[in-house]
């Protein structure tokens, strides 16, 4: 069985992603995620360390740049399609049929994003194929070595992302579905939660040192409001539709119901996956917004899964799918030429490019600002926390003090390790930032020392006013 075309398919994609990682900015969670890297530690405020220290060691062995940033999510994501083709192929799926799976996975606005972005669920969705295969060889062999590695593999999911605990349940329900309980009841399972247990101590060491701030910070990311909202299901749900692809999401949905009704061990467990996930954000979506990349595990699996079923239900779905999938392709391709050349032009404020876009202008002239000012004590400033992972990294050259005005995610003031009161602040203020938030803090006195309109094609992405704070004393 030759494997020239899967390798050549990765080689297209990942030659894409290469020449394209480069051409824009880091986003507020990959900046975020580099702030790991330089700030390393066993395990940080709102996600376990893994992302950061893969980061760490890409900073050790490699100059800092956007490309180096992103070459580990490039990587991961060629190594996840070759998982997936094979997956597809367990299934029993055509070497034709398993590409197309693997096509379509690649052709996810979604997936392109995490093939280029670097985020802990880049590392829980290279794993979930190994657990799954770890789970049926225990099922057919029930061999130690198969308790041990999948032991590992959960204790790295855990130290990916604090979600990898609702791996937990299905793979529980999948044993008691197949009436295999005898592998629960077995020595060997205990040596499975050992390995996982000693692999994610350090996320365990690291929260009993800091007040368990990371679950009391995920348990209010997780529920948000005490009282049910339709209106953020709906706007969850809708953004998953249109992130992934609206017509590779039904694909999905089709292929976790056509799971369940068949009697492949491997569609069941990873049926028995993808509901427990989509049930859990389904649900916790009624509480608060479920951002698209959340739930990226589920169709991570369902859109080849999808692909795969139903181009084999029918010669006539099989053709409607190969439309599909080459019109995601191209679609695909249209983002990716934008991201790089930037060749459209839209109305002022309304550029997609919003948040990759601007953001090392702002910081070196605010640097240039602060120059000027004869104080020591002095910083550049945020009022939102999702502006200051790209104020801390872009300013890192310039050798200056930053601040986050935001109590929300205490991740800043662990790495500031110090107040701002009493410090004379450049603040960075967004057009996109609440026009009334500088009236809530207290200063001497505030002065706009500048505004800098960020364009692309003579169209306003942003405007950012720099105004100083002299003697900032806090919130009001």
């Amino acid at each position: 069985m030759s494997n020239k075309n899967i390798f050549c398919l990765i080689a297209f994609f990942t030659l894409i992603r290469l020449i394209v990682a480069p051409s824009f900015g880091l986003g507020v969670d990959e900046a975020h995620y580099v702030l790991y890297g330089y700030y390393l530690d066993l395990s940080y405020v709102d996600h376990p360390p893994l992302v950061g220290w893969v980061q760490a060691a890409m900073l050790y062995f490699f100059q800092d740049s956007i490309l180096t940033a992103r070459i580990p999510a490039i990587a991961l994501m060629a190594i996840l399609s070759w998982q997936c083709y094979r997956f597809m192929l367990l299934i029993n799926a055509t070497q034709k049929q398993a590409l197309w799976a693997t096509a379509a996975l690649n052709s996810s606005f979604m997936f392109g994003a995490i093939g280029l972005m670097l985020l802990p669920e880049n590392f829980l969705l290279v794993l979930i194929y190994p657990i799954i295969m770890s789970v049926l060889r225990i099922e057919e062999e029930g061999k130690l070595r198969n308790y041990l590695w999948l032991g590992v593999l959960l204790g790295l999911a855990g130290l990916a992302k604090y979600t990898a605990v609702l791996l937990v349940l299905p793979l529980l329900l999948y044993i008691v579905v197949k009436k295999r309980t005898d592998l629960l009841f077995n020595p060997h399972i205990l040596l499975t939660a050992l390995v996982g247990f000693v692999m994610i101590l350090p996320v365990i060491l690291w929260n009993a040192s800091h007040d368990w701030i990371s679950f009391t910070y995920q348990s209010a990311h997780v529920t948000g409001n005490s009282s049910l909202d339709l209106k953020s299901f709906v706007r969850s749900t809708i953004a998953q539709f249109a992130a992934y692809n609206p017509f590779l999401f039904l694909l999905a949905f089709y292929g976790l119901v056509a799971s369940f009704r068949s009697k492949s061990s491997p569609l069941i467990l990873a049926a028995w996956i993808g509901l427990c996930l989509e049930l859990f954000f389904i649900g916790t979506s009624f509480l608060k917004p479920v951002l698209p990349h959340w739930p990226a595990l589920f169709y991570c699996l369902f859109i080849p899964i999808g692909t795969v079923l139903f181009m084999q239900s029918s010669p006539k779905h099989a053709s409607i799918t190969r439309g599909i999938v080459i019109f995601s392709l191209i679609l695909s391709a249209i983002i990716h030429a934008e991201l790089y050349g930037k060749w459209g032009t839209f109305p002022d404020y309304k550029s997609p490019f919003r948040d990759i876009y601007g953001f090392e202008l702002q910081t070196k002239q605010g640097s240039q600002l602060l120059v000027q000012i004869p104080l020591s004590k002095k910083a550049l400033a945020v009022m939102n926390w999702s502006y200051g992972s790209r104020l801390n990294y872009y300013s890192k050259p310039y050798g200056i003090k930053t601040f986050v005005l935001d109590d929300y995610n205490r991740q800043f003031a662990l790495w500031e390790n110090e107040s701002p009161l009493g410090y004379d602040l450049i603040i960075l203020h967004s057009h996109f930032n609440d026009e009334n938030e500088l009236t809530h803090i207290r200063c001497d006195s505030q002065t706009v020392l500048k505004k800098t309109d960020i364009l692309i094609n003579n169209g306003k992405v942003d405007s950012v006013e720099f105004v100083q704070c002299t003697n900032y004393q806090g919130k009001k």
